[in-house]
């Protein structure tokens, strides 16, 4: 922030130093216009103000709408601010015919609100993950993506229109696309931060959240397609392959794939939940701890899985949305197809329970590998349904075991 304030001076003191040479060195108005207009000198220092103008209130509205800015948010801007300057110039090579000062303006106007919104997603996440968050931050990311919204629906009517008073392809398709994409994505985003406040003022006790957030997610990702789609075959058809949406479209359809393959898995596993897991026996909920390692609740029915672990029937079903494991050892859910079950133990998983089956009396180093396997599978439940901080961070696990095993 000091160095755009210490460039942001100079650019001011250049440029009103070249306006005040214009006047008094011609003396009237029109004179002194056209020599703004015509000196090179005066041009590059006219653009390089307007641009600083507009960081300095893309700066603003962060400093208004999130504070300061975490470091998993700066590390992400700068991640994706890269990549995007690179796909904007394949975009400014396609449409150089279009090539002007406003074409300029508006790419960079176009890049300050990506931006924006890439932080707007970064702080959804980050509150989503955090057990308490004051009131102001409510306010104040509700406010921003409302704002980003009015945002987004302005430049997108105005490329509108200007794409249908000219009549012919031109830039605006692009920006056009653009934002459409941008206004989806705030959309998407607002919805999942309702999904989330509906979840807390039930205190955790919404067992559809995460059913809905993974449709959300699927919907979102086949429109998004969609819309790199058409915007491919436009600027395909009027100017020539667009390299600048290759990658977006790459990657939008390998997600909506991945979201598909995981949504049929579901549907395979949870079709018949009751005859593929056996409900537990009261013996066995008194054999384990009776406590749902998802949700960290006391379980009075429970659902037994291959390996012999037992969780609740709700909670099983939203783990199976976005894992196909068990949360405790990690061993395959879904059976093999010669018809065996495929619990075979992955390195570190624990033995099924009532099968008697003495632990392997191995080394300190297989122990140690045995406990961070069953606590990352736990901190994985925990971090994901954000209802337990009984467990340490993944991150932590690592070094806080092999700490422990040294020491003994």
């Amino acid at each position: 922030m000091t160095r755009l304030q210490t460039y942001a001076a100079f650019s001011l003191l250049a440029t009103a130093s070249s306006v005040y040479y214009a006047f008094s060195s011609r003396e009237q108005f029109y004179p002194a216009m056209v020599y703004l207009s015509t000196s090179k000198i005066c041009f590059v220092l006219l653009l390089n103000t307007g641009l600083v103008a507009m960081c300095v209130a893309w700066q603003l509205v962060k400093r208004l709408f999130l504070g300061s800015l975490r470091e998993a948010e700066v590390e992400r801007l700068n991640e994706q601010s890269w990549r995007e300057v690179v796909e904007i110039l394949f975009a400014v090579t396609i449409f150089r015919q279009d090539f002007s000062v406003s074409f300029l303006a508006m790419v960079a106007a176009l890049l300050l609100v990506k931006a924006l919104h890439w932080l707007a997603q970064k702080r959804v996440e980050y509150i989503e993950t955090t057990p308490s968050v004051p009131m102001l931050s409510h306010i104040r990311i509700v406010s921003f993506m409302a704002f980003l919204l009015i945002i987004d629906c302005l430049f997108l009517s105005n490329s509108l229109r200007s794409l249908i008073q000219k009549r012919e392809a031109s830039v605006a398709i692009f920006f056009s696309f653009e934002y459409m994409i941008l206004a989806t994505s705030t959309v998407s985003t607002f919805v999942k931060y309702v999904f989330y406040v509906s979840d807390m003022l039930m205190e955790g006790q919404w067992e559809k959240k995460a059913v809905y957030t993974f449709y959300l997610e699927l919907v979102s990702d086949l429109v998004h397609l969609s819309l790199y789609m058409l915007f491919f075959i436009a600027i395909f058809l009027n100017y020539g392959v667009p390299l600048h949406l290759i990658r977006e479209l790459y990657e939008t359809f390998r997600n909506f794939k991945i979201r598909i393959a995981d949504y049929v898995r579901y549907r395979k596993i949870t079709s018949n939940m009751n005859e593929r897991f056996p409900d537990a026996s009261a013996e066995e909920l008194n054999a384990s701890d009776a406590t749902c390692i998802i949700c960290r609740e006391e379980m009075t029915t429970a659902k037994k899985l291959l390996c012999g672990h037992l969780f609740h029937v709700h909670c099983l079903r939203s783990w199976l949305e976005r894992q196909h494991t068990c949360p405790t050892c990690r061993a395959p859910i879904i059976p093999a197809d010669n018809g065996r079950a495929a619990s075979a133990r992955q390195p570190g998983a624990q033995p099924a329970a009532g099968t008697g089956t003495p632990a392997s009396e191995g080394a300190p180093g297989e122990n140690m590998s045995r406990r961070q396997a069953k606590l990352e599978a736990a901190a994985a439940a925990a971090s994901l349904y954000g209802r337990s901080f009984v467990y340490p961070p993944a991150n932590a696990l690592s070094s806080s075991s092999v700490y422990k095993y040294t020491t003994i």
